[in-house]
Parts: structure tokens; C-alpha cells; sequence
């Protein structure tokens, strides 16, 4: 009995996940595959990805754009999303900040986290359109209120700077925080410098030496030296 895509691409994840099979990533390529070439979008878009990523097949970029265009023009906008991030980036397709912007317009208007992310980086920085710092924030405000761990970093260096919004300690530390939880290690370290100076929150050197600690150990140098100042005191 043949399988429909559907069902073909929800085994794949099994085998990628291990779910109840051991896993087996060559073979929930192939399964995406099949299912991607029998039309299913969302296999598209998956098979891109394994592609961009060499999961389960040699990696190659060039093949991965192939893929997400297929998605986007079959209406998936996790593959619209992922083929702009490959324009922005110059992966596997010539770099172009203008074919980013347009293709993540509609993944930002649908709200997707991630693309109210990128489309705020594009504007605070002029990327493929205008510059407009306020309109680069309030866009990745919405993409760290969903739990978008770089957003949030963004979010609390507007803060802190005032790019965009009013300077604010408080909320700078907040968002830093929150991204900090989330394993950033940016975020990280600049949570154990506020700690350190009582910026935005009451000054704690044990809680400064436990977050310089933390993006100590993903290889933040500044958060090193900081961590042994701080431990030969």
C-alpha cells in the first residue's frame, strides 16, 4: 500500500527523533525526500533544511534554496522565512538584503517570531530598505515577547542605548535576562556585568559570578577575564 506524503513525512520524524525506531537520520531523509517530491510543503521546507545542514546527505546550500523556493511558492512560510534567511545571509544564492525583505514581509505579517525578528534587524540597520531604528524595535519587541532568544538580546541593547525607545536600566536588564535563560551567551555575560554594576538591579557579585560563568563556559573571553577579576576578590 503506498503511503500518502503526509504520512511519509511524519515517519521521517520518527526516525529523526528516534520516536518509537532508532534513529536514523539517512533515513528520514529519504522519507522527506519522497514526501517532498510527492508535493507535501512542509516536507519541502524540512528537506531544505537537511539539505543546508547536511543532515542525513551531504550538505549543500545551492539545493537547500531549491527546496525552500518550492515550499514558499507552495505557500509554507516556515520555507519563506528560511529562504529569506538564506538571501540574508548569502547562503547557497548570491547575498540580497531587498529579496530578503520582500520574501520575510509575509512570515513577519503572520506573525511568525522569527520573522518579525529578522525584519527588525533589516530596519534598525537599513538592510534592503530604510533605516528606522523605532520600527527595527517595536518588530523585534513582538519577536521577544515569542520567546525569540536574540531578539530579546536585541530588545534589551535598545534599551540600553536608547536606539529606538527611551534608554531604560531596568528593562534592559529584564530582556537581557530573559534571553540569558535561554542560553545566549551575550545575554549572559551582559546579566553578570549588571549584576556586577547594580545596573538596572540591585548589585550582586555571587549572582554576577554565576552568569559569567555561564558565557564563560560557551567561550565569551570579556565574560573570562570578568569571572577571574571578580574570583580574585
Amino acid at each position: 500500500m503506498k503511503r500518502s506524503s503526509r504520512s511519509l513525512y511524519q515517519l521521517a520524524t520518527r526516525y529523526y527523533n528516534g520516536d518509537g525506531v532508532r534513529k536514523n537520520w539517512r533515513r528520514a531523509f529519504l522519507l522527506t525526500k519522497q514526501a517532498a517530491e510527492q508535493g507535501y510543503r512542509v516536507a519541502m521546507d524540512a528537506l531544505g533544511s537537511c539539505y543546508l545542514y547536511g543532515i542525513g546527505t551531504k550538505r549543500s546550500p545551492r539545493i537547500a534554496v531549491v527546496w525552500y523556493r518550492r515550499g514558499a511558492e507552495n505557500g509554507n512560510l516556515d520555507a519563506q522565512y528560511n529562504l529569506a534567511a538564506c538571501y540574508a545571509g548569502g547562503s547557497g544564492v548570491r547575498r540580497n538584503y531587498k529579496t530578503a525583505v520582500e520574501l520575510v514581509r509575509e512570515p513577519a505579517k503572520r506573525k511568525m517570531p522569527e520573522a518579525l525578528d529578522m525584519l527588525g534587524y533589516f530596519y534598525r540597520y537599513g538592510l534592503g530598505l530604510k533605516k528606522n531604528r523605532r520600527m527595527g524595535f517595536r518588530l523585534q519587541l513582538q519577536s521577544a515577547k515569542g520567546s525569540v532568544a536574540g531578539a530579546q538580546f536585541s530588545v534589551g541593547y535598545c534599551h540600553s542605548k536608547g536606539e529606538g525607545t527611551a534608554p531604560n536600566a531596568k528593562k534592559a536588564f529584564y530582556w537581557y535576562l530573559r534571553a540569558a535563560k535561554q542560553g545566549q551567551s551575550d545575554a549572559q555575560h551582559n546579566v553578570g556585568y549588571y549584576y556586577e554594576r547594580g545596573r538596572g538591579v540591585k548589585q550582586n557579585l555571587s549572582k554576577a559570578i554565576k552568569w559569567y560563568g555561564a558565557a564563560a563556559r560557551q567561550g565569551d573571553k570579556e565574560a573570562k577575564a570578568a569571572l577571574k577579576r571578580l574570583q580574585q576578590h
